[in-house]
């Protein structure tokens, strides 16, 4: 097994084994048997090892997805629906990890551990959003069209947020979530915000949400 395997899977196992990251290079590198230089030679640091394997998520995620045949025939908004319900269903092998390490976050923190994580998600993003305003499903708006792949990403944390606190059978409310809030989001930046953010609101009303079961 090569290096950056074998690393990437102890750490994977620590996290899994602990709900912790290693407390240090020379502890986890005295674990593996395996020389600090060597260590190094891969990684500049811990955190970067955790943001290589939650990139490597997302962007094993999205080239599968970008790769089936249908991909090219779906509106923005579908490419952004299909992305997120596929992320819900792969997130059953993760979600003791993700409890373990999004659980404490808001959905605009951004630690150093989830950077290959962001980044993928914006570059992906950008190419949806790329692909609604070269159909006119997204409306031309300048520079403020620039910060869409960063309200995204904040949209794509709220989600999983919500998943992590979703105890409703099969995630049923995490879907109720993601289609509504994606309505609304793709109604404002077509500028048709009225409707969809009526009915987000008396989705989230308290008095028709009741408790997660």
């Amino acid at each position: 097994m090569e290096t950056r395997t074998r690393i990437v899977e102890a750490y994977t196992n620590q996290l899994r084994e602990h709900g912790a990251p290693p407390l240090t290079v020379h502890a986890f590198c005295k674990s593996l048997n395996l020389a600090e230089r060597d260590f190094f030679q891969e990684f500049a640091s811990l955190e970067s090892v955790e943001s290589a394997i939650w990139g490597a998520w997302i962007s094993g995620l999205t080239a599968r997805l970008e790769s089936g045949d249908e991909w090219k025939e779906f509106s923005a908004r579908h490419r952004y629906l299909t992305f997120l319900f596929a992320f819900t269903e792969s997130s059953l092998d993760w979600r003791s990890l993700m409890l373990t390490r999004f659980n404490p976050l808001s959905p605009v923190a951004s630690p150093p551990f989830l950077k290959a994580f962001e980044e993928h998600f914006k570059a992906f993003a950008s190419d949806i959003i790329s692909h609604g305003t070269s159909t006119g499903e997204i409306a031309h708006r300048g520079q403020l069209q620039a910060v869409y792949p960063a309200v995204l990403y904040i949209h794509f944390r709220a989600v999983i947020s919500f998943l992590l606190r979703d105890e409703s059978k099969r995630f049923e409310r995490t879907d109720a979530f993601i289609e509504k809030t994606v309505a609304f989001a793709f109604d404002v930046i077509r500028t048709q915000a009225i409707d969809s953010a009526f009915d987000l609101a008396r989705f989230l009303a308290p008095s028709t949400w009741g408790k997660m079961s």
